[in-house]
């Protein structure tokens, strides 16, 4: 019933008070607010650079870093990584800043292949531009509550940057 209140527009979020932050486990107060569940204002370029690490982290896990670049050109990449070392993911960043080296060292060639066809999407896999890379990645973000708890630990640890006005 909640999710048919919510189409409608007929749930409000939840403001974000010091009480919810420190209440919410991490994973938790994360996922309401990437959700938008919790009264955040996404405008800002906080909400933006944690989307960008957030959906990296959805493609390379759905698909490795052949994925991810292929959908995205690479376009947010760099902020995703900066937003790893902001949330303390040290070794994380480190990984996508190696990915991203890659990417920007084979650009050329993908993009001349890369024409809409299975064949095209499939020559980074082919080819194992990513493998290692992917494998690090996924040695390092088992699941989603795993980058859910770093996030929400950042907002805990900075609440004046996440509270509701």
């Amino acid at each position: 019933m909640n999710w048919i209140r919510k189409i409608l527009g007929l749930e409000h979020p939840e403001r974000i008070t010091m009480e919810l932050i420190e209440r919410l486990p991490a994973h938790k107060l994360c996922r309401k607010y990437i959700d938008r569940e919790l009264d955040a204002d996404i405008e800002t370029v906080e909400f933006d650079n944690i989307m960008c690490a957030v959906e990296l982290d959805a493609e390379v896990i759905n698909g490795g870093f052949n994925q991810y670049f292929y959908n995205s050109d690479g376009e947010r990449a760099e902020r995703a990584e900066n937003t790893f070392v902001k949330l303390g993911a040290m070794q994380v960043a480190d990984v996508v800043g190696r990915a991203i080296k890659q990417y920007v060292a084979n650009r050329d060639k993908l993009h001349s292949i890369w024409n809409g066809t299975m064949e095209g999407f499939s020559y980074g896999y082919k080819e194992k531009l990513f493998d290692t890379l992917d494998e690090e990645y996924y040695a390092l973000m088992k699941n989603d509550k795993q980058l859910y708890t770093l996030i929400g630990t950042y907002i805990k640890q900075h609440p004046q940057d996440f509270l509701t006005k």
